[in-house]
């Protein structure tokens, strides 16, 4: 069975003023961009143990655990009391609901892929990766990156830092959640932050270290969707009504 985790205990970056609901629950064409991530997500074969991050605040307001187990029947909601120092710790903070022997994938709640994500998974399995990457490519600091070395093996990440042009689209394969835990503590103690914040991207220089090997899948910007503001919803929505 698979690990995902979707955290979605961040701040929201939607900027207007009518939003009164979680982002996670901000609709796009009708349908609820949760509902969204999840099937894009759930298009992988197999089964699947679901694992949501959420705020307290968004489930004691809006009930955003409720709407998720309609949503998700099986999913196991991880609901933080208090912000975390980034999204390491709250990940972390799954690791009772965590199979640990079992591969992980974490992927952030506000995006979707173009692509049939079973391709990208096996390509990770059968290149025996330790841990692999989706990139797209870019140069602004927002994002986090990869640096590839001439065998186009991922050698160095960085957060909020363009260490070249294949920036990571917040989706991280790990080959067992076990894995994930231990290079996860491991940073968090050489005290790898970002402005006092633990990012993931970092946690994978640790696997580096360990001389285990890292991929990065490429794909192009038209298949990724990230739905950081109010104007990349109305694109991605735009979009969609074009090619109805």
């Amino acid at each position: 069975m698979l690990n995902i985790i979707v955290p979605l205990a961040g701040p929201t970056s939607l900027e207007s003023r009518d939003i009164i609901f979680p982002k996670s629950l901000f609709e796009i064409n009708g349908i609820p961009l949760i509902e969204l991530v999840f099937n894009n997500l759930n298009m992988i074969n197999g089964d699947k143990n679901f694992i949501f991050i959420l705020k307290k605040e968004d489930c004691d307001k809006y009930h955003l655990d409720n709407s998720i187990k309609i949503l998700v029947p099986n999913a196991k909601c991880v609901i933080l009391g208090a912000e975390t120092k980034g999204s390491v710790c709250s990940c972390l903070m799954a690791l009772d609901d965590m199979i640990l022997n079992n591969p992980l994938i974490i992927s952030n709640g506000d995006q979707i892929f173009d692509i049939d994500l079973n391709t990208v998974l096996d390509f990770f399995i059968q290149n025996k990766a330790a841990s692999g990457v989706i990139t797209f490519d870019s140069i602004h600091p927002k994002w986090s990156y990869v640096r590839l070395d001439e065998h186009g093996f991922v050698v160095e990440t960085a957060e909020k830092n363009p260490l070249s042009r294949n920036a990571i689209a917040g989706f991280y394969y790990f080959e067992s959640a076990k894995l994930f835990v231990d290079v996860a503590f491991k940073s968090i103690l050489n005290d790898a932050n970002v402005n006092g914040m633990y990012y993931v991207a970092p946690t994978i220089n640790e696997v580096i270290i360990e001389n285990k090997k890292v991929l990065n899948y490429k794909i192009s910007n038209d298949k990724y969707h990230s739905f950081y503001s109010m104007a990349k919803i109305a694109e991605y929505t735009n979009l969609r009504n074009e090619n109805k």
